[in-house]
């Protein structure tokens, strides 16, 4: 009877552990193309608000900006972008979105609002998929 019992914690813990590799995702904040300073909002892996300001190097075309976080499926995704550059115009290289597992899910290459400031924002949210 023990070694059924054995058996069976065995065969319990492999699969626990073999499910949580599959509901971990790669998930990518990215933004692409800016050249003056912005301000970016996103949530992490522990669910909390990371706002940080970035200066970006003007010098590079289709400078980007990437932070990576491992989340997990179900969890909650954010991203917001503030500038004074006008991302709408043409021909831009703006492009502003999160990857998840190397896939865009969830992508801008415009402004959702400019506001009284003359401020453009760029705003999308989401789930990590199941």
């Amino acid at each position: 009877m023990t070694k059924y019992i054995i058996t069976f914690l065995i065969i319990a813990v492999s699969l626990v552990s073999c499910s949580k590799d599959d509901q971990t995702k790669s998930v990518e904040y990215l933004v692409i193309g800016l050249k003056k300073p912005f301000t970016i909002v996103m949530l992490d892996d522990e669910g909390s608000s990371i706002t940080q300001d970035i200066t970006p190097d003007s010098t590079i075309n289709n400078w980007t900006y990437s932070k990576i976080y491992d989340m997990t499926r179900g969890e909650v995704v954010y991203l917001y972008i503030k500038t004074t550059e006008n991302i709408d115009e043409v021909p831009r290289t703006f492009n502003a979105g999160i990857r998840i597992d190397n896939k865009f899910q969830y992508q801008r290459k415009g402004s959702d609002n400019i506001n009284s400031e003359n401020l453009y924002e760029v705003k999308m949210s989401g789930i990590v998929p199941l």
